[in-house]
C-alpha cells in the first residue's frame, strides 16, 4: 500500500533559511523532515496510545530542485517490518516530476520507557 501526503514549499524551506545553502530551493533537509513526517503519520495510524515512532535511518537522493510555492508529494511504501522496526521507500514529487527518493527506516517505541532512557543519560 501506498501512503501519500503533500507539502506546500515555503520561504522558511529553502536552503538559503535553513543554512544548508546558498539558494532559495527547497531545502535536503526540509525533504528529509517531510519523508519523516509521512513515515510518522502512517505509523501513527498502527500504534497503541502508548507507542510513538522515532527516525533511525535514512537515504535520500535529491534529484531536482523545487521552488517556493511549489507543491510536494511523498508517497511512501512500507517493504517490510522486522520486530519494532519498520522499513520504507518513499519517492517524492513536484508534480509529475520524480525530485528526491530513498529509503526510511523506523522504530516503534514505548513512549514512556523512550523517554526514562533519555532521561538518564
Amino acid at each position: 500500500m501506498i501512503f501519500s501526503k503533500e507539502y506546500l514549499v515555503n520561504e522558511k524551506d529553502t536552503a538559503k533559511e535553513m543554512r544548508s545553502g546558498d539558494l532559495e530551493v527547497l531545502a535536503t533537509p526540509k525533504v528529509v523532515a517531510m519523508v519523516e513526517n509521512t513515515a510518522k503519520d502512517y505509523l501513527n495510524n498502527k500504534l497503541s496510545e502508548y507507542e510513538t515512532s522515532v527516525g533511525i535511518a535514512i537515504e535520500l537522493n535529491h534529484l531536482k530542485p523545487s521552488m517556493v510555492g511549489a507543491v510536494i508529494q511523498v508517497k511512501l511504501l512500507e517493504i517490510s517490518q522486522n520486530k519494532n522496526k519498520t522499513y520504507f521507500q518513499f519517492e517524492v514529487y513536484e508534480n509529475q516530476c520524480l525530485i528526491a527518493k530513498g529509503t526510511h527506516t523506523r522504530a516503534t517505541v514505548i513512549t514512556q520507557d523512550f523517554l526514562t532512557n533519555l532521561e538518564k543519560k
